[in-house]
């Protein structure tokens, strides 16, 4: 899974980052630990929202408009475990902490919207806003 995270990570933040950057530490030890946290965080805010929230309180928060809040709350959290993690490891404050904490904030949004459309099926509540993802039709 290292392979892949480094891969992924490697390849968002080349497309923002254009500068050489020496990026040891992140390919060593950032990128794998990021990656897992931000996989955990998307399945668990799908996980909370889906079955928590959904049976809990009766579908009431179950509208698109709050899937959005949660896909926001997702980025939010994708920025600071990104954050979190190049601090506690040690990455200088430079920009491509702030380009990969961005970045993460992307992949983090991804997670749980892959994650809302697999699993949505086996949840009483179906908030994921279709048409507002297939606008004009």
């Amino acid at each position: 899974m290292q392979t892949i995270f480094n891969s992924l990570y490697s390849g968002l933040v080349g497309l923002f980052y254009h500068k050489t950057a020496s990026y040891g530490l992140y390919k060593a030890e950032i990128f794998n630990n990021t990656g897992w946290a931000t996989l955990g965080a998307g399945l668990g805010l799908m996980l909370i929202f889906y079955y928590v929230v959904g049976f809990a309180l009766n579908q009431r928060l179950s509208k698109p408009l709050h899937w959005y809040l949660t896909l926001l709350l997702a980025a939010g959290l994708g920025a600071v475990l990104a954050n979190h993690y190049c601090t506690q490891l040690g990455a200088p404050a430079e920009s491509y902490r702030t380009c990969f904490t961005v970045v993460n904030c992307g992949v983090a949004m991804l997670w749980f919207v892959v994650f809302s459309t697999l699993f949505k099926r086996w949840s009483p509540v179906w908030p994921i806003p279709y048409r507002a993802l297939t606008y004009g039709r």
